[in-house]
């Protein structure tokens, strides 16, 4: 084998490991999403892992922490109900009571601490439908 056969080779070799490398790396990334449910039936399933819950806020549970970098609050879904205790120098602004929130973090001795929390934006989504609902009239 000449050469730039066997440079041929190694690149396409060296290409193939780089890109099993990374999906790898991202495979490892990724946070499954459960239900509130399954967590608090589920406890001793979950206390190591990290992931994401998603649910809405209870009205009257945001506390806020006097330098207001940590919030504590209740999530519900359904029926079922977690502590959760966000901190971060970024919560979003549409944040508060009722809000649909989806926060990703761990779960540990009954609280889950979550060190992302998103917001779904309500007013988007009712924009969407009203789109829709006209377009289905037509």
């Amino acid at each position: 084998m000449n050469f730039r056969k066997k440079f041929i080779l190694v690149v396409i070799v060296f290409g193939l490991l780089t890109v099993a490398w990374i999906s790898m790396d991202f495979k490892s990334q990724e946070v499954p999403f459960i239900s509130v449910s399954d967590l608090v039936n589920h406890k001793e399933m979950f206390r190591q892992d990290r992931f994401r819950l998603g649910g809405n806020v209870q009205e009257g549970t945001i506390h806020y922490s006097d330098d207001k970098l940590t919030v504590d609050f209740l999530l519900k879904q359904g029926d079922s109900i977690v502590p959760v205790e966000h901190t971060s120098a970024a919560i979003p602004d549409l944040f508060k009571d009722g809000a649909q929130v989806i926060v990703e973090g761990s779960y540990k001795e009954g609280i889950f601490y979550a060190d992302n929390l998103m917001t779904k934006c309500a007013s988007r989504y009712e924009e969407e439908s009203k789109y829709t609902s006209v377009s289905e009239t037509n």
